[in-house]
């Protein structure tokens, strides 16, 4: 994990380095070089370069590596000055040590963009698409659920809700769409909605740190502007709910890729007058993504058709061990844990492997996703790496190098 340097320890461990003449390397898109540290001050951080060095642009972001008392100490500054011999710096505004990465990130060669080969693109279903893509794999298993079998799986879920509400069901959307406008809520954001109380407002934060319910501004934003001149429709549809003696609800979306192939709906009525609480929604959703799981290993959605190419993301920054990529936010969102298989395209050649979405994040109209390459092999990580690096950098001749997006 990477920990930050504080002002007054950057600034003795740079002067320290300096010092010694310790050997760093500087990295920037399709350049690498090694150098030594010379001297800091408060303007920036100079290097000694080899007499044949590469020059650097002005203002050009480079990354720097060396290794302080064993551990790895790296920083990014902008290029201050680049002649033969002499490459000054800026002085860095953050710096870490002890990086579970072996590999910097670089801005990526133009010439470098990525593809995403979702399993999903050759598959049209008649269900609504959800504006999440899911992985359909069988998750981790925490509540209990009895997966050996498709029966087995739906009558321990019926016994596990039978526990906390008044009504567990799992309705199928094949032949059918949502029926009413929570239903179709839940489908186009591929989260639950959850109700804790039909009397009051949804909730205002997510607590799932990789997104699970429908939060109260996702639903005004998904009503839009009618919602303030002709009255909210999901709140006018939960007082009716109310008044039938509906307390507290949940609407969860079965999705498989980026289909919402059904719902699961767990409620509390008359005759058990509490809230839903947490353990409803953690509940239905690793019900849902078992029984996609179980859906696709049946082969329950065999007949597919021609659908979607591979999506292509432009990539902002990448090393040899992952890479983030922007991807257009007209197309789902992948999850995060998310496993898929992508193409990496280069100038010369084109590089297949998995990656699992490590994070994933939304900024300026875009969706952007951080992914940790995992079956990367040695010769396309060297590949990759002079690409990235430039043909100065030093590989090993086997093993994999650690680390992620």
């Amino acid at each position: 994990m990477a920990v930050r340097i504080d002002r007054v320890e950057k600034e003795f461990i740079l002067s320290s380095a300096a010092d010694s003449k310790t050997e760093a390397r500087l990295r920037t898109a399709g350049k690498s070089m090694k150098c030594r540290l010379s001297a800091i001050s408060g303007a920036g951080v100079g290097f000694t370069t080899p007499g044949a060095a590469l020059f650097f642009a002005p203002r050009e972001l480079v990354s720097v590596c060396f290794d302080f008392r064993g551990q790895a100490v790296v920083f990014e500054a902008p290029v201050l000055k680049s002649v033969s011999g002499t490459v000054e710096l800026g002085f860095p505004a953050a710096m870490y040590r002890s990086l579970s990465r072996r590999w910097p990130r670089v801005s990526a060669p133009k010439d470098l963009t990525v593809e995403f080969l979702l399993p999903d693109r050759q598959l049209t279903l008649d269900c609504p698409e959800s504006q999440t893509w899911f992985d359909v794999d069988l998750p981790e298993l925490r509540e209990g659920l009895d997966s050996r079998s498709l029966v087995a799986l739906v009558d321990s879920f019926k016994a596990k809700a039978s526990e906390i509400a008044s009504e567990g069901r799992v309705t199928m959307y094949k032949g059918r769409g949502p029926a009413d406008i929570a239903e179709s809520m839940a489908a186009r954001f591929g989260r639950a909605l959850y109700v804790p109380s039909t009397l009051e407002a949804l909730p205002l934060v997510d607590p799932y740190p990789s997104g699970r319910i429908i939060t109260r501004e996702m639903a005004e934003d998904y009503e839009g502007p009618s919602a303030t001149a002709q009255g909210s429709r999901l709140s006018a549809y939960l007082r009716g709910r109310a008044a039938a003696g509906l307390n507290s609800g949940l609407w969860c979306p079965v999705v498989y890729y980026r289909y919402a192939i059904g719902l699961v709906f767990m409620a509390n009525g008359p005759e058990r007058r509490r809230a839903l609480d947490f353990r409803a929604v953690d509940l239905a959703w690793e019900f849902s993504r078992i029984l996609a799981w179980f859906l696709k290993r049946h082969e329950y959605f065999a007949h597919s058709s021609v659908g979607a190419p591979p999506r292509r993301g432009n990539i902002i920054d990448a090393s040899p061990a992952g890479l983030l990529a922007a991807v257009p936010s007209d197309g789902p969102k992948i999850e995060q844990g998310s496993v898929l298989q992508q193409r990496i395209v280069l100038k010369d050649k084109s590089i297949v492997c998995s990656g699992r979405v490590a994070r994933r994040y939304e900024e300026g109209g875009m969706n952007f996703c951080g992914i940790a390459f995992m079956d990367l092999s040695t010769r396309d990580m060297a590949t990759l790496s002079r690409h990235l690096y430039g043909d100065d950098e030093e590989f090993p001749a086997s093993g994999q190098a650690a680390g992620g997006a």
